[in-house]
């Protein structure tokens, strides 16, 4: 029997090709998670979960460790472009396996969501994480013509492009060339990971929707750049874009195992000064954690339906919920796959 659409998801990051290529993870990606696991995800986990539709990422490191086949040496464009290549190619070799299917438009998105099978693959819209893999603004036309859609232009340490909530600075005079070319081909902004003050310029080289697929508020979690504070919220909310709930316990609580309650909290925070209709679900299952990690209420995406009846016994009306699950998710990417 087919799902109700009620009941399906939409996770806004989850880093699908790092798993599958990190040898530390050593996961297979399209089996079932082992029962002595502490993992979150797998393809067949997410579909278990009913999670429809991810944005999945083109993640990379500057500076990582030698064998990781997601990091790259600082200074070195071309290594950058090998990192986010090798990922590429994984989702491609996943599509061609029929594992998942790339999403490169409202169509491509609509067929994936009204599909009807309950073992139809994972729709994926690709995201990349650090946009240092372009190795000039002139290259993202072919970034988005593999299917890249969406960008965040730093990862914590920064990049060529701009500063990173780990790495101080603003926009470079290519990161503005590179916005600029973005909005020329209809790529969505990322904010997730940006400084302070590469947000701002962000703002002001873009008059562009701008999302944070994987953010939480930064009222209650003053400690790090890594969370959006209420100016940020109200700004992304004021060009209609979306803030994803991140699942991280440490994202969530200092000092302490998170909790449910957490997560409202959070969710409260971030739709005071977004709104309900543009805060969603940007878990980061198994970005750099475990289950052990999340709260144990939710524990993997298998209990992601744990956060909706919360949410109802919190206040939120049933059309609130589902913009939470999926409806905000999919409004915005409807328009900006246009």
């Amino acid at each position: 029997m087919a799902p109700d659409a009620s009941s399906r998801w939409i996770d806004g990051h989850l880093d699908l090709a790092y798993l599958a290529l990190d040898p530390n993870s050593k996961r297979d990606m399209f089996s079932p998670i082992p029962a002595e696991s502490n993992a979150c995800i797998t393809l067949p986990s997410l579909q278990a979960a009913r999670v429809r539709i991810a944005l999945g990422t083109i993640f990379t490191e500057l500076g990582g460790s030698e064998n990781d086949p997601c990091a790259y040496r600082a200074g070195d464009p071309e290594s950058a472009h090998a990192a986010g290549v090798r990922q590429l190619n994984w989702y491609l070799d996943a599509q061609e396996r029929g594992a998942l299917r790339i999403i490169k438009s409202a169509q491509d998105l609509d067929a994936c969501w009204n599909e009807t099978d309950p073992n139809a693959p994972l729709g994926v819209v690709l995201l990349m994480e650090c946009a240092d893999p372009i190795r000039s603004p002139d290259e993202a036309a072919w970034w988005f013509d593999q299917g890249v859609r969406v960008v965040g232009m730093a990862w914590g340490r920064g990049s060529r492009y701009c500063g990173g909530n780990a790495m101080p600075g603003g926009l470079a005079p290519i990161g503005r060339e590179l916005v600029a070319a973005f909005d020329d081909l209809g790529i969505l902004h990322d904010a997730s990971h940006l400084s302070r003050a590469a947000f701002d310029d962000l703002l002001n080289a873009t008059d562009q929707r701008i999302v944070a697929t994987h953010s939480n508020a930064a009222a209650l979690m003053p400690h790090s750049e890594r969370h959006l504070t209420d100016v940020q919220l109200a700004a992304i909310a004021s060009r209609d874009g979306i803030v994803g709930l991140n699942l991280y316990g440490k994202f969530l609580a200092s000092g302490r195992a998170a909790t449910l309650q957490d997560c409202l909290a959070h969710i409260e925070r971030m739709t005071e000064f977004a709104t309900s209709k543009r805060v969603a679900l940007g878990s980061d299952f198994d970005g750099g954690f475990t289950r052990l990690d999340v709260p144990q209420e939710i524990g993997g995406p298998q209990g992601l339906d744990a956060l909706s009846t919360a949410l109802a016994q919190h206040g939120f009306s049933p059309s609130e919920v589902l913009g939470f699950q999926h409806e905000n998710w999919l409004r915005v990417l409807r328009e900006a796959l246009r």
